[in-house]
């Protein structure tokens, strides 16, 4: 009689490290920032803001 031989336990992978969070210049990591509201044709600025996305971080997927 043959005995089988069992598999060896399998090798657990140590876990990726969590990728670096790189600030952008323009809203500091917030992914956000402000913009001055204008109105009319000749686009007068009034005394408001208003929140958007900012332009530089859309594209890299972390907004």
């Amino acid at each position: 009689m043959t005995t089988e031989k069992e598999a060896p336990p399998r090798r657990r992978r140590s876990p990726k490290p969590a990728p670096a969070v790189q600030n952008c210049g323009t809203c500091d990591g917030s992914e956000e920032t402000t913009t001055t509201v204008r109105v009319g044709r000749k686009r007068r600025e009034i005394g408001a803001t208003q929140a958007g996305l900012c332009p530089t971080c859309l594209g890299t997927g972390t907004a």
